[in-house]
């Protein structure tokens, strides 16, 4: 039996590494921060008891790292920021982080340590060039901040290296799986609408792998003395273009209906920028940020997995297929049980409502103090907070809020186009003053869009904070 510590345990990767691992009878420490939602972690405590345990700790503070590395056999780092929207958060995190658990496991270590397993990532290679798949022989070349952060990750793990301690670097291609919150979170609501998302008109070419075989890689590298002081990709022996990785999830969904949906290149940056901001209004995880969609442009993410097969014999086992079929599934049973906790409808349209007329508040104050528009008689302002904002938007909110949130940020911006056109050619509820006017174009079709298209953010922040709301309940019980 051996005794592991895993950092980002809680994670994706990190929950189904530890289960294997309990499976199999070994102990496991996981580290986490006080902030973590560790609801992925209740089926391991449920199931292996005193087995499986949890120590709190930040990467991003030294006094906090130790615990829980006294004695063990392995350490397996996974914790890392993956969509941070500065560089410094990459590097605080990935880089000075890394060092800091490093110096940990120096000071922690005794003869038992057999091996620091490192979770770097293919962007820390960077993109194929010319779709042939790259190697670990290649020198690193990546193109995001967080590649930059664990390329450099990597090269501080080397000095540690040099320094003796046991360590292999690991370098996972896009990974995908149950749990999983990316692919399935961006890409599947799509498909099961009957569409085919698409990135440019130029077809990509990506590597893949399971979750499975993933864990099976990592644990298979932490015991091969082969492996010591090496780096290896993870993947499936082929790659798979873009379009047959969406064919598989419509497959797994049984959908015949697949209408492309096409998302032009240069929309990625501004679609980052536009999920920053709701990060910032919410702290949700963004679906996409500035610096992914640096990556997401590139036309191939390609790698090739035979140094693992020659040194220690792994392999990918499952399909694409057969792996799809599995993450849809559980995506699906994801959404039943987020419906459970939600409670029934009447539940969410309160807070739905509640939330809407709080924006209503805040929007008519703001406006009323910088006298940007009167209202014709003045008591109509109450009847927009709570009929407009609580019942108009936050119908719209509520009815569309399993939506995908470019569905709910268009839906909110047609009702506020329309009130500005409304009002514009028949009702003169309110007025605007001249000095405000001046600032927006004369036409009324142009004026309208650009004082109505803000409007499609209320939905997309209102559906936010109730699922933070939500998510809050499911972290804490």
């Amino acid at each position: 039996m051996a005794r592991v510590f895993i950092t980002g345990v809680n994670g994706f990767i990190g929950s189904h590494l530890a289960r294997v691992l309990l499976e199999r009878g070994d102990e496991v420490v996981g580290m986490v921060r006080t902030t973590s939602d560790t609801s992925s972690l209740v089926p391991l405590f449920e199931t292996y008891g005193t087995r499986f345990r949890i120590v709190l700790g930040d990467l991003r503070n030294p006094r906090t790292l130790g615990p829980g590395l006294e004695d063990v056999d392995y350490v397996f780092h996974l914790a890392a920021v993956l969509l941070g929207i500065s560089e410094a958060e990459f590097i605080e995190t990935n880089v000075d982080g890394t060092r800091n658990l490093l110096d940990a496991v120096m000071r922690c270590r005794t003869d038992r340590l057999k091996r620091v397993v490192i979770t770097s990532s293919l962007a820390a290679a960077g993109p194929s060039r010319d779709g042939s798949p790259v190697d670990e022989t290649r020198p690193p070349a990546p193109v995001s901040w967080y590649g930059r952060s664990k390329a450099e990750g990597e090269r501080i793990v080397r000095e540690y290296a040099g320094r003796g301690l046991p360590v292999t670097i690991g370098r996972p291609v896009a990974v995908y799986g149950e749990g999983e919150r990316d692919l399935s979170g961006g890409t599947f609501p799509f498909v099961k609408l009957g569409l085919k998302p698409m990135i440019g008109l130029r077809r990509k070419l990506v590597s893949m792998v399971y979750v499975g075989d993933l864990v099976a890689g990592l644990i298979a590298a932490a015991e091969s003395d082969a492996a010591v002081g090496q780096t290896y990709f993870f993947s499936d022996p082929r790659p798979y273009r873009d379009t047959d990785i969406v064919g598989a999830a419509a497959d797994a969904m049984g959908k015949r209906i697949r209408i492309p949906l096409l998302t032009p290149q240069f929309l990625l940056p501004l679609a980052g920028i536009f999920a920053e901001t709701l990060h910032r209004f919410t702290r949700a995880r963004p679906a996409l940020t500035r610096d992914k969609a640096r990556e997401v442009r590139q036309r191939y993410w390609v790698a090739s997995p035979a140094a693992a097969a020659r040194d220690f014999g792994w392999t990918a086992g499952v399909s694409l297929a057969e792996g799809m079929k599995r993450a849809v599934a559980d995506w699906v049973e994801r959404k039943k049980r987020t419906r459970s906790v939600q409670g029934p409808t009447g539940d969410r349209a309160v807070k739905t409502y509640l939330i809407a007329l709080g924006f209503g508040i805040a929007v008519e104050g703001i406006a009323r103090i910088g006298q940007w528009y009167e209202f014709h008689p003045w008591w109509l302002i109450f009847v927009v907070i709570v009929a407009v904002f609580g019942g108009r938007m936050g119908a719209s909110s509520l009815v569309f809020a399993r939506r995908p949130a470019v569905i709910q940020f268009v839906l909110g911006a047609i009702v506020g186009i329309g009130a500005e056109l409304l009002n514009h050619f028949w009702l003169h509820a309110w007025e605007f003053a001249p000095e405000f006017a001046a600032r927006l174009p004369s036409d009324p079709w142009l004026f309208a869009v650009a004082l109505g298209l803000p409007a499609g953010l209320m939905p997309v922040l209102v559906n936010g904070i109730v699922q933070a709301l939500y998510g809050l309940r499911l972290r804490l019980g």
